[in-house]
């Protein structure tokens, strides 16, 4: 994996140019999968819809949360009416 600091600009990068191509009002699973498809075309691992459990403190599964895309083995989420990002780096199992 490259460095996270690169890989967030990158994905930023390529996030914004496609939200300034398709702009605002299409289902969020075209974005995902525009997204995941330039993403791919740049060389980068970008899993769609992938599983992550949660535990709570004692390491008890509590449930799952489901990841828009798994970049690089990292986060991506979808969901806001405008462009805005947002960096979350959890542990995947």
């Amino acid at each position: 994996m490259q460095d996270i600091k690169a890989l967030c600009d990158q994905v930023r990068q390529t996030a914004f140019e496609l939200h300034a191509y398709l702009g605002h009002g299409h289902l969020e699973k075209v974005y995902e999968n525009a997204l995941a498809h330039r993403l791919r075309k740049c060389g980068l691992k970008a899993v769609q819809q992938h599983s992550i459990q949660v535990f709570d403190e004692d390491g008890t599964p509590i449930g799952d949360y489901v990841a828009d895309l798994l970049v690089e083995d990292v986060l991506i989420n979808f969901g806001s009416p405008k462009f805005e990002i947002r960096k979350f780096i959890w542990e995947v199992k």
